[in-house]
C-alpha cells in the first residue's frame, strides 16, 4: 500500500506540476487533490524538493527510455533523429513552461539533472547519429557534430522555454520544421533525396 501511496502522489503532483508549474502548488494543495493528509505526504516525502526530484528523474528516464528503444530499430539515421526530436518537442508540450521555469530558477540542484542529460547522454546520443549519418554519405564530411548538436539543443531550449516564438504552442508543426531545417542544413545531396523521401513517409504515417 506504501508504494501505491507513493506512486499516487508522484502521479497528482507530475499532473499538477506539468499544468499549473511548481512555485504555486504546495504541499497542502497536493494532499488535498491527493485525498491524504499532509502527515502522510510527509511519511513518503521529506518535502516538495524530494517530490520535484522524483518527477524530474522519471520524466527524463521515460525519454531516456524511448531513445533507446529508437537507437536499437533497424532505420535510418533520419527516421531516428526526427523520431528523438519530435519525442522531445511531445514530451515538454505536456509541461506547462512555468514547469522548468520553476526548477530552473528555485530548483537549481534538481535542474542539474536537465543539465547532466542534455551535456551527456543526448549530446552522445545525437552526435554518434550525426557521425553515423556521415559515414554513410548523408551528412557533409566538413561539419563538426558537436557544433551541430549545441546549435541543434540550443534551438530546441529556446522552444522549451517559450522564448522562440512565445505565442505559439510547442505542438505547433512549425517547430518541427525549424527541426527538420536543421537537418536540411547538414545533409548531402544523397541525404537531402533520403531526407526528402522520409519526410513524406512522415506526413503520410500518423504514428511517426
Amino acid at each position: 500500500m506504501s508504494i501505491e501511496i507513493k506512486n499516487k502522489i508522484l502521479k497528482n503532483c507530475a499532473e499538477l506540476f506539468y499544468k499549473y508549474g511548481i512555485k504555486s502548488i504546495s504541499v497542502d494543495d497536493i494532499s488535498f487533490s491527493t485525498g491524504i493528509s499532509k502527515k502522510t505526504f510527509y511519511e513518503h516525502f521529506e518535502n516538495k524538493n524530494d517530490v520535484v526530484k522524483a518527477i524530474t528523474n522519471q520524466f527524463i528516464n521515460k525519454i531516456k527510455v524511448f531513445n533507446k528503444e529508437i537507437v536499437e530499430e533497424k532505420t535510418d539515421v533520419f527516421y531516428k533523429l526526427l523520431k528523438i526530436y519530435k519525442k522531445m518537442l511531445s514530451q515538454f508540450n505536456s509541461c506547462n513552461p512555468s514547469f522548468i521555469y520553476d526548477i530552473q530558477k528555485f530548483y537549481p540542484d534538481v535542474y542539474e539533472l536537465f543539465i547532466e542529460f542534455r551535456d551527456k547522454e543526448l549530446n552522445f546520443l545525437i552526435t554518434n547519429l550525426i557521425k553515423q549519418g556521415k559515414t554513410e554519405g548523408l551528412f557533409r564530411e566538413n561539419i563538426d557534430e558537436n557544433i551541430i548538436y549545441k546549435l541543434h539543443i540550443n534551438r530546441m531550449n529556446a522552444v522549451i522555454e517559450g522564448s522562440l516564438l512565445p505565442e505559439k504552442s510547442i505542438a505547433n508543426p512549425i517547430f518541427f520544421e525549424f527541426v527538420v531545417i536543421g537537418l536540411i542544413g547538414i545533409t548531402t545531396i544523397k541525404g537531402h533525396e533520403i531526407l526528402e523521401n522520409k519526410l513524406n513517409e512522415y506526413k503520410n504515417e500518423k504514428n511517426f
